[in-house]
C-alpha cells in the first residue's frame, strides 16, 4: 500500500477536490436496522407502542411516532465525514426514517417533575405510500398532523375550442381536494382579487412562485396551487359524417408551494387527457376533467409523501430574528449548530441583512414546538423573543 503526502487523505470511499488544499471524504454506508418487535422481520406493516418525550404533548407525539417508524420500519443511516487539509472538520451522522405512520393513537401521557411530557401511542406504520394513499383514514391522520394547512388554487385556464374564459379544471380540482378532507379556499375569495384587479394575481397566474406565495398569505392559505390548462381540439375521429366524433385534448400543469416560505412542494410538468365526443364543447370538457384528475392524484400524492416523510424527519424552518448584529447573527448561530435545542438536527445561516438575520434550520418536530424551545432554552450570549409564527416560518427578535 502506498502511503500519501502530507495534506492528502488516504481513504477507501472517494476523495473530491472542493478547492486548493480543501477536501471532503464522504464515506456513505446504508444499512437498514431492523428491530425486532412482535411483527415478523419480513413484514411490510405492524403495530407497536412506543413511547416520546417533548416539552409538550404535542411534541412528545411527534416524537413517539418518529420512534414508531424507526422501530417498525427502520432507519437508514450515513455517516459523513469533511477533513480540510488532513484535519477532520466535522463529522455527522444522519438517520432518516423509511416509513409512514399511517394511525394512531394515545394510549399514556403524564407530565414529568421535569417539565417533560412522556407519551406512549400505539401506531401502525408501513413502508408503503400506496397503503396510505389507499386508507382515508391514515390520509385524515396524516392531514390532522400537519394542522389542516389551507390550499388556494390559481390555474389559468385556456379554452380554445369555446374561446370563453373557463375554470373546469379549477373545479375538478377543488372537489378532488375538498372530498379527500383538505381545507380549500373558497374560489369567490379569490375571483374577488381578480376583480379588484390585483398585480400578484396576475403575476402568479403567469408562474411567479413569490407573487403566489403572497396570494396565499393574503388569503390566509399556507399552500398555493399555480398552474395552467389548455383545452384543445384534435379534429375528427374516424370518418366523419353526420355524427362524427371530435377528439377533445386538455394539458395541465402545476406547481405546488409554501405560502409562508416559498418552498415548492410538489410540481407535475404534464397531465393529458383525451377523449371523444359528438359535441366539440363536451369532448373538450371530458378531456380537461381527465387531466385535472391525474393531476390531482399526481399532487395528492406527492404531498403525502412529503407529509409522510416530515413526520418521521425533520422539516424545514426558518427563522428570521430582527434587530441583529453581525456578533448577534454569528453566536445565535453557533447555538443553533452546538445540538443543545433537542430535535434540531442541522441549522445553517443565511444571511444578515440590515439587522434582519436569517437561519435555516432542519427540525424533527413541528414549527410551532421549535418555537416554544427557542423560548424556553435561550442562548447565554443572546436572549430572543418570538414574535410570530406562520407555518414553518418563525419570526423572532434580540432582546436589547
Amino acid at each position: 500500500m502506498n502511503f500519501m503526502d502530507d495534506g492528502d487523505i488516504l481513504t477507501l470511499a472517494y476523495t473530491t477536490m472542493i478547492n486548493v488544499g480543501e477536501y471532503v471524504m464522504i464515506t456513505a454506508r446504508l444499512f437498514l436496522l431492523l428491530l425486532a418487535t412482535t411483527v415478523c422481520l419480513t413484514a411490510q406493516s405492524s403495530t407497536i407502542t412506543v413511547e416520546g418525550m417533548g416539552m409538550s404533548e404535542d411534541a412528545a407525539i411527534e416524537n413517539a411516532k418518529r420512534n414508531a417508524v424507526e422501530m417498525g420500519i427502520g432507519t437508514i443511516m450515513s455517516s459523513e465525514t469533511v477533513v480540510k487539509n488532513s484535519v477532520v472538520f466535522s463529522d455527522n451522522i444522519y438517520a432518516k426514517a423509511i416509513g409512514y405512520v399511517k394511525t394512531y393513537k394515545k394510549v399514556d401521557g403524564y407530565q414529568g417533575s421535569d417539565g417533560l411530557w412522556i407519551v406512549t401511542i400505539e401506531a401502525n406504520v408501513t413502508d408503503i405510500l400506496d397503503e396510505v394513499l389507499q386508507d382515508e383514514l391514515a390520509i385524515q391522520t396524516l392531514l390532522d398532523a400537519m394542522g389542516r394547512p389551507r390550499l388556494v388554487f390559481l390555474i389559468r385556464e385556456e379554452n380554445l375550442i369555446d374561446n370563453t374564459p373557463t375554470d373546469f379544471a379549477e373545479t375538478k380540482l377543488l372537489k378532488m381536494f375538498k372530498d379527500k378532507g383538505f381545507n380549500v379556499v373558497d374560489r369567490q375569495v379569490v375571483a374577488a382579487l381578480k376583480v379588484k384587479g390585483d398585480p400578484d394575481y396576475d403575476s402568479a397566474l403567469q408562474g411567479n412562485v413569490a407573487a403566489a406565495a403572497q396570494i396565499a398569505s393574503q388569503l390566509g392559505a399556507e399552500i398555493v396551487v399555480i398552474g395552467t390548462a389548455k383545452i384543445s381540439s384534435g379534429g375528427i375521429v374516424g370518418a366523419g359524417g353526420k355524427y362524427a366524433m371530435t377528439s377533445g385534448q386538455a394539458d395541465l400543469n402545476a406547481k405546488i408551494v409554501r405560502g409562508d416560505t416559498g418552498e415548492i412542494l410538489a410540481i407535475v410538468p404534464q397531465a393529458h387527457g383525451a377523449t371523444g365526443h359528438i359535441s366539440p364543447s363536451t369532448a373538450g370538457v371530458r378531456a380537461v376533467n381527465l387531466a385535472a384528475e391525474i393531476l390531482g392524484d399526481d399532487i395528492i400524492g406527492q404531498l403525502i409523501r412529503k407529509w409522510s416523510t416530515q413526520q418521521a424527519n425533520a422539516i424545514n424552518v426558518y427563522l428570521v430574528l430582527k434587530n441583529s448584529d453581525f456578533m448577534s447573527y454569528m453566536n445565535y448561530g453557533a447555538y443553533l449548530k452546538s445540538q443543545t435545542i433537542p430535535g434540531i438536527r442541522n441549522a445553517f445561516d443565511k444571511g444578515l441583512n440590515e439587522g434582519v438575520a436569517e437561519f435555516h434550520i432542519l427540525y424533527e418536530g413541528q414549527s410551532q414546538n421549535l418555537a416554544m424551545q427557542l423560548m424556553q432554552m435561550q442562548s447565554d450570549l443572546v436572549q430572543i423573543n418570538i414574535t410570530g409564527l406562520s407555518g414553518n416560518r418563525i419570526s423572532a427578535e434580540v432582546v436589547q
